[in-house]
C-alpha cells in the first residue's frame, strides 16, 4: 500500500527518466491525472491516456515520452506546505506545480490568477 500515491508517481517518472524508459504506466487518480495533463501543457510529457485493466476495474494513465531532469515532492503527507499567492516564489528552472481551489496550476498561473494553495513538487 503507497502511503504517498503523489510521490510514488514523481518517483516513477524519476526512474523512468533514469533508465531511458519512452512509457510509464502509474495508478489512476483523479489529481494524478491533472498533474500529468499539467506536465504534458509544459511539455515535460508527450501524451497521456487513461485506460482500463482487462480483466481487473483498476484504472491507469500511460505517460510517454518524460522529458525531466528534477523532480521533487514538496509537500507531504505528515508535513502539508501552504502558501498564499504573495509567498509563491520562482523556481531556479522549471515549476512549481501548485494545487488550488481552483485545480492543479503552475507557479506563474497562481500567482496570476492570486491564488494560493498547497506545494505539491517542483519539475525541471
Amino acid at each position: 500500500m503507497v502511503t504517498d500515491p503523489i510521490a510514488d508517481m514523481f518517483t516513477r517518472l524519476r526512474n523512468a527518466v533514469l533508465a531511458g524508459r519512452s512509457e510509464i504506466v502509474v495508478p489512476y487518480s483523479r489529481l494524478k491525472e491533472e498533474i500529468a495533463k499539467l506536465l504534458v501543457t509544459e511539455g515535460y510529457l508527450g501524451e497521456v491516456r487513461k485506460f482500463k485493466e482487462q480483466k481487473g476495474k483498476n484504472y491507469f494513465l500511460s505517460m510517454q515520452s518524460p522529458k525531466l531532469e528534477h523532480v521533487r515532492r514538496l509537500s507531504k503527507p505528515g508535513a502539508r506546505w501552504y502558501v498564499s499567492w504573495r509567498e509563491i516564489q520562482n523556481p531556479p528552472l522549471g515549476i512549481i506545480v501548485i494545487s488550488t481551489p481552483e485545480g492543479i496550476l503552475t507557479h506563474k498561473q497562481a500567482r496570476k490568477k492570486k491564488l494560493g494553495g498547497e506545494l505539491v513538487g517542483e519539475i525541471w
